[in-house]
């Protein structure tokens, strides 16, 4: 999703307030880096010998790619999107902290298979391939569920308003330049289904702009990436062309030695849901159905 961008990973504690309504939305400050910690004390063999039981954690560290509005992005150096809205209420419904820390989409997972943070979320699809390295909460958006269709999650193709050639994957043929995003089901999409030249950008941004000033025929990303684009660059001169190539729903990502994170956050999922709060955030977002 290809100009490769590192970004230092970052904390930030965020306290929230016991349960209770749908916050304002929100602009998370973007984390400053971490002090390291000292490493744990050696266990005694019998420590070590003593059967090891997860508790409930009070502070949970979730890895995030602001690279995805308007889910995640950043707004005057704060953390901000749905996803963030979303994370946010569901640690004030059931009572927990949250500690962002800011990585690039294609070091995620890597991140939780190797304990740099609990859980992740930046609008990650849940696919089979992800599955063997995480695990997944119950989906928060899913295909075919947005009242708002260009919001529904799956990739599209944007192409130029003036092309006319273009109409769908079928298009995408040898001697077209399409634009991708590393990491991505998009780019994964592109590998197996079309024949078109593909051009690997390390974010989406960079991409959309090569595709308006020409340097490419087509891009497949996130819709609701290219509608946030749109949004925000109006001359750009970039339209969307047929539907989702893809279906998808987006979960939290969760390490999978961290069972008892996955069980708190699909509780806390729950209670936005029946609260009325997943709804308020949803309407602000992407407007009533």
């Amino acid at each position: 999703m290809l100009l490769i961008r590192t970004l230092l990973p970052a904390l930030f504690l965020l306290g929230v307030a016991a349960c209770g309504s749908s916050p304002a939305p929100t602009a998370t400050p973007i984390p400053p880096t971490p002090t390291p910690q000292p490493a744990a004390p050696t266990a005694t063999p019998t420590e070590a010998a003593a059967p090891m039981v997860e508790s409930v954690p009070s502070i949970i560290t979730v890895g995030i790619d602001p690279a995805f509005e308007p889910f995640v992005f950043t707004q005057e150096g704060r953390l901000a999107g749905f996803d963030v809205d979303l994370l946010n209420a569901m640690a004030a419904e059931a009572e927990f902290e949250v500690a962002y820390v800011v990585s690039s989409f294609d070091e995620i997972f890597d991140g939780l298979q190797q304990g740099r943070y609990d859980a992740a979320i930046s609008a990650i699809t849940v696919t089979d391939a992800r599955r063997a390295l995480v695990d997944f909460t119950a989906p928060y958006f899913e295909s075919g569920k947005a009242p708002v269709s260009f919001y529904n999650p799956g990739q599209g193709i944007a192409i130029r308003t003036d092309n006319m050639a273009i109409t769908g994957p079928e298009s995408l043929i040898e001697g077209v330049r399409v634009g991708v995003k590393r990491g991505t089901t998009g780019a994964e999409y592109a590998e197996e289904n079309i024949g078109a030249e593909l051009v690997v950008f390390a974010e989406s941004e960079p991409a959309l702009d090569a595709l308006a000033a020409g340097e490419l025929d087509a891009v497949i990303v996130d819709i609701s990436v290219i509608v946030g684009y749109i949004r925000n660059n109006p001359e750009a001169g970039i339209r969307i062309t047929g539907g989702p190539v893809t279906e998808e729903a987006y979960a939290i990502a969760v390490s999978k030695d961290k069972p008892a994170v996955l069980a708190l956050l699909d509780t806390a999922l729950v209670k936005v849901k029946e609260s009325g709060a997943y709804d308020q955030i949803y309407n602000r977002w992407f407007g009533a159905p």
